[in-house]
């Protein structure tokens, strides 16, 4: 319990460092759990009106009344977005556009992993690809054109996006674990960030973030042994959702270079506070981006 304040005590020392976020917008996809949560909760530390984009809105309703308990004065609005349903992201995005256009920032947050032991590209692209890289993808399309100077898309990465993925025609051919998916799904969310932030004449700010090893609920669906074994090692080997939010919070007043994104310090990125880095060659999967058009 002790160290549990003393933890709090540091991440709230670190988000005084963060520019008030008062009478400025942000929106959230996957908003009520996991890092997505943390990350509402510390922009609601900081003054700012918060918008959830989520999945289970009968989930989100008792987020939302929960945070509202412990943020008196906060404003929360919710918004259904299944960002596995091309239809639903679709909506999202125009409700965005219609009832919260002038957002300071958005946090592409959402994700998750499809807990089927393989699947290929034989009919459609794999589930966690589609979800997490393929549903983020389209909203930023859908969004983009209406976009102006000083809002922030804010794209949520991952460590493991470091590790090497096959070219896309070979991907095609493949079977795919639900890991080697979620790999790729992340690699291809790193790659539409450099894409995008490598272009000229782009209205608003691209920003590619990374939460280091987490311990979050991203492995509930998962088999009981499995589970029980992943949380016995993130206790051990991660960093709190609270604690990997804050590369988020920097992204709110920072100004990275393009070529460029923000990690926790440490080994696996779970030992210390954000800092800049430099976006690394192996990352920049242009061919990645190609499978939007393939599909």
């Amino acid at each position: 319990m002790i160290c549990d304040i003393m933890i709090a005590m540091t991440i709230k020392k670190y988000l005084q460092q963060i520019d008030d976020l008062a009478n400025k917008e942000v929106l959230v996809t996957g908003g009520t759990s996991g890092i997505g949560l943390s990350i509402v909760k510390h922009l609601l530390y900081k003054h700012a009106d918060v918008v959830i984009l989520a999945r289970n809105m009968t989930k989100a309703k008792e987020v939302k009344n929960n945070l509202e308990k412990q943020y008196p004065n906060s404003h929360i609005d919710l918004i259904e977005y299944d960002q596995s349903k091309n239809d639903s992201v679709v909506k999202a995005a125009s409700i965005v556009l219609k009832e919260h256009p002038n957002f300071y920032a958005m946090v592409l947050n959402a994700g998750l992993i499809e807990t089927k032991k393989h699947m290929t590209f034989t009919d459609e692209i794999p589930t966690t690809i589609k979800t997490n890289y393929v549903g983020t993808a389209l909203l930023v399309k859908e969004l983009l054109p209406h976009l102006k100077e000083g809002q922030r898309l804010i794209f949520q990465g991952s460590l493991c996006a470091m590790l090497k993925t096959k070219h896309i025609d070979t991907l095609k051919e493949k079977n795919l674990s639900m890991w080697q998916q979620y790999f790729i799904s992340k690699s291809g969310v790193e790659a539409l960030f450099h894409h995008y932030a490598m272009m000229d004449n782009q209205q608003p700010s691209f920003y590619l973030v990374e939460p280091g090893v987490t311990s979050t609920a991203i492995i509930r669906d998962f088999p009981f042994v499995i589970r029980h074994l992943g949380k016995v090692f993130l206790k051990v080997a991660s960093h709190s959702s609270d604690k990997a939010a804050l590369t988020a919070m920097l992204a709110m007043n920072a100004s990275t270079p393009k070529n460029s994104f923000i990690v926790p310090r440490g080994f696996l990125a779970i030992r210390g506070y954000p800092k800049i880095k430099k976006f690394s060659e192996k990352r920049k999967r242009e061919y990645l981006v190609d499978l939007l058009e393939t599909k």
